[in-house]
């Protein structure tokens, strides 16, 4: 019988100007075949600047949607232009002819190759061979490529931009102004007296005006590592991750001066602490200056022998324009998280719980009578009333009986728990383990909160003004106090 609901797919490699002028030629030509044999056409399935080497680590989405398709019986065949547009790897084509083998669907070349035969197939499973042999050859021959330009001195030419380097360079011209601020840098870092930081650095390039590459913000700590960490700021040549040698073009240090700059940042950095990067308060996250608009920080301060926990504005953190944050608010977190805790909780006792789910089928009476039955089989066989083999295929049959019942009841146990989940209990439970649990249930009720400044040496309780409440749901320029 003939196909009646063909898909078309077409694949090209490379199409830089994306004019998709080669996936056009092969569908006209698919087009064509379907034409001469009556084979009616469903969809196209086209996949352009898609890679199906053996190198490639990209996925095919469509190739994997018209796969599915065939197997749901959504299409009845498969037409492309040749095998190398439909794979070129060996063992794709091998599961792509045991899939037309298990499902039946019709397939079929322009260049006319037959699945209905173990001749028709052979010679298929040979042309693939050859695809994928044509394919790692390439690979190589680019891979040797590279690697006698890397051997050259020249640099990969691909990647983000790097501070000090002008955009669109190929990292062969530097910007000089940039090359000046990232050796003013070295020289603070290397300077024995001056035991500068990266955030030293950081803050000198603020003060010159200069602006992180990309998000064209200011200068962080970890941004200025970033710029000292690239091998190409050092001049260095890699291929596959070995050093190969010493780039030909300007660059702003020299590798010795890059690898004394290593140094120092290995030799000040510490491993994080195990945790460290776990939430260990409710509302982190949730807290923004009411200054400067920056996500405050929360954490445990030590003062005058007195130690509590305190969210306050940090001027080492960038902020929503871009910039640092002001450092002007500083506040004690215990007041703040009564408040929010209140409200959290009246907006959970407020909301009306889930009705319990009415059981869709009571098992109880049916697992009762298997289970009897399975009694009287025994006592039955024991009495000497069954044969051995009558007995163990009823008692099988049964015990198979009994544990689906058993397993639908579980089921319906589970599907009625989730719908009990009670929020105000699970929030009520203020134990470390249930952190994350408690930081979701309010993130239903809380969008964000501004928190502003009382002033120094107040003994008072803050006024409840102090802080805006955005509540879910709530346009951000519309707080509850």
């Amino acid at each position: 019988m003939k196909p009646r609901r063909v898909g078309i797919y077409v694949r090209i490699s490379k199409d830089r100007k994306g004019k998709e002028l080669g996936i056009q030629r092969q569908e006209k030509a698919c087009r064509e075949l379907c034409d001469r044999m009556g084979w009616g056409i469903h969809k196209v399935y086209p996949e352009n600047d898609t890679s199906a080497s053996t190198t490639s680590r990209k996925k095919r989405a469509v190739y994997a949607e018209m796969l599915r398709d065939a197997r749901d019986g959504v299409i009845d065949g498969i037409v492309v232009y040749s095998i190398d547009r439909l794979t070129r790897r060996i063992t794709e084509l091998t599961n792509f002819l045991e899939e037309q083998k298990e499902h039946g669907f019709a397939f079929a070349t322009t260049e006319g190759e037959d699945t209905s035969t173990a001749n028709g197939r052979m010679i298929l499973t040979i042309k693939g061979a050859v695809a994928q042999q044509e394919t790692e050859r390439m690979a190589e021959r680019v891979n040797n490529s590279l690697l006698q330009r890397r051997e050259q001195g020249k640099p990969h030419a691909g990647g983000p931009r790097v501070f000090g380097f002008e955009p669109g360079s190929t990292f062969q011209r530097v910007v000089p102004e940039e090359v000046e601020l990232i050796r003013d840098g070295y020289r603070m870092l290397m300077d024995p007296e001056l035991r500068a930081t990266p955030g030293d650095v950081a803050r000198a390039w603020n003060e010159h005006g200069a602006k992180s590459v990309g998000t064209q913000t200011v200068w962080t700590i970890q941004k200025v590592k970033r710029v000292y960490r690239s091998e190409r700021v050092g001049g260095i040549v890699t291929h596959k991750g070995q050093d190969i040698g010493d780039s030909i073009y300007p660059h702003p240090l020299t590798r010795e001066e890059w690898e004394n700059v290593q140094a120092i940042l290995d030799g000040r950095s510490k491993p994080a602490a195990q945790g460290a990067g776990k939430r260990k308060h409710l509302y982190s996250g949730f807290l923004k200056c009411g200054n400067c608009g920056s996500t405050m920080r929360v954490q445990w301060a030590t003062i005058q022998g007195r130690t509590f926990r305190r969210t306050f504005c940090h001027s080492g953190q960038v902020g929503v324009n871009g910039e640092f944050g002001c450092g002007k608010v500083n506040r004690s977190f215990a007041w703040i998280e009564e408040r929010l805790d209140e409200v959290v909780e009246a907006a959970l006792r407020q909301r009306s719980p889930k009705p319990r789910e009415a059981a869709s089928e009571d098992l109880s009476g049916q697992i009762k009578v298997t289970e009897e039955r399975i009694r009287g089989l025994r006592s039955r066989w024991k009495e000497g009333q069954l044969d051995d083999e009558d007995y163990f295929d009823s008692l099988q049959h049964l015990r198979n009986n009994l544990q689906s019942l058993r397993s639908r009841e579980a089921a319906s146990v589970v599907r009625a728990s989730r719908t009990e989940t009670d929020a105000l209990t699970v929030w009520l439970d203020q134990s470390e383990q249930n952190l994350e649990r408690r930081r979701a249930i309010a993130a239903t009720v809380i969008k964000q909160v501004a928190v502003y400044s009382v002033g120094k040496g107040r003994r008072r309780p803050p006024e409840l003004d102090s802080i805006s409440i955005t509540p879910v749901g709530a346009d951000s320029d519309d707080p509850e106090g």
